[in-house]
């Protein structure tokens, strides 16, 4: 057994560059120095696996510790004790890997028209044992000039594989984005992608997303936001023709779009004051689950057989175990591991996202 099996684990800032823009309200909700917009917009909160990003070697944004924690990369800490930290049936699919990852990103502008590839294609083309679904809750809004505050996702009832092919060959971004369902989105809204959904997040939203363990991403916009992508970035690799069979084509209506992918409260756990709610289940999905803990004094966690992320969307939050505590600090991202069973949330006033791995 590893010294780190039995105790959260915090894990440190990691921004990255991505071609949207924003990163400001991103640094207040995590509150770090001020900064302006920028491509600088994305923070890796908890991956084992980091980011594709062209110029970067394999491994680039992998988590790593706080400094009080030795900035220990987590690949090297799951190496030491993957049964332990992860799991033993989640090693066993997923060898010393997370099921389930987490970051967050802050945009004032439309993010590039995009899918991820369901788990058949990720094993066909990429060598990877999932695809990659997600989901994410809304953190935080601004105000963008005549901008709503929106997501885009899935085909309307016209689109066809011929037409969204012809499309991007074109370039047409209008009818590109005009393919898509368009739904207004506020403070606390849960929205699941399933992997080969078409979707963008809009503008004015700070997201916090939890996905499997991939960093696919099939993209069919060349120009945006300033950066000129390369087929590369666009098509990790595939051609325009295998690019284009990645998107799950299945069409609906807005209320269908609506009833699929914005997430509803399940089954509520209440423990004198706080509660834990269960948003997202295998009822929606089974590539991982999601949890919102509303805390008003403290909330002892039930015993799971795998591992599992942290995240404070609103106000600070002590861990305690039985041997110890440590602060975790609103947008700021901790794994639990498989054999830290004892553990309790503190706050007075606090709610924390808790991400599951999917269904075995």
């Amino acid at each position: 057994m590893s010294e780190w099996s039995k105790k959260p684990i915090l894990l440190d800032d990691n921004r990255i560059t991505r071609p949207y823009i924003g990163g400001k309200l991103l640094n207040e909700w995590r509150r770090m120095e001020p900064t302006k917009d920028s491509h600088n917009c994305e923070e890796l909160l908890v991956t084992s696996i980091g980011a594709i990003s062209v110029g970067h070697e394999s491994g680039y944004g992998v988590s790593k510790t706080i400094p009080s924690q030795g900035s220990i990369s987590l690949k090297d800490i799951i190496a030491s004790d993957p049964d332990g930290i992860l799991g033993e049936k989640y090693n066993k699919r997923n060898p010393n890997h997370l099921s389930v990852l987490a970051r967050a990103g802050d945009t004032i502008v439309r993010l590039v028209l995009q899918c991820h590839p369901r788990e058949e294609d990720a094993k066909k083309y990429f060598n990877s044992v999932c695809g990659k679904t997600e989901a994410w809750y809304i953190v935080r809004t601004r105000e963008v000039k005549d901008q709503d505050n929106c997501i885009y996702a899935g085909f309307k009832k016209h689109v066809t594989k011929e037409l969204w092919q012809s499309l991007c060959e074109k370039q047409d971004v209008k009818e590109m984005v005009n393919c898509l369902h368009k739904l207004h989105v506020k403070e606390g809204d849960i929205i699941l992608i399933p992997a080969g959904m078409p979707h963008a997040v809009g503008p004015g939203c700070l997201f916090l997303e939890i996905h499997e363990c991939n960093d696919i991403t099939i993209r069919v916009e060349r120009n945006i936001n300033g950066v000129v992508l390369t087929d590369e970035e666009m098509f990790n690799g595939l051609s325009l023709h295998e690019a284009m069979g990645l998107f799950d084509y299945t069409t609906y209506t807005l209320e269908e779009i609506k009833q699929k992918i914005i997430m509803k409260e399940k089954k509520v756990i209440v423990q004198n004051e706080s509660k834990l709610t269960q948003m997202i289940d295998y009822s929606d999905t089974t590539a991982f689950g999601m949890q919102i803990v509303d805390i008003k004094g403290e909330f002892t966690l039930t015993k799971f057989e795998g591992h599992r992320l942290l995240v404070p969307i609103n106000g600070d939050v002590k861990l305690e175990w039985s041997e110890g505590s440590i602060d975790l600090i609103q947008g700021h991202g901790a794994l639990i591991p498989a054999q830290c069973s004892d553990l309790k949330l503190i706050a007075p006033d606090a709610k924390v996202m808790i991400g599951l791995p999917g269904k075995l």
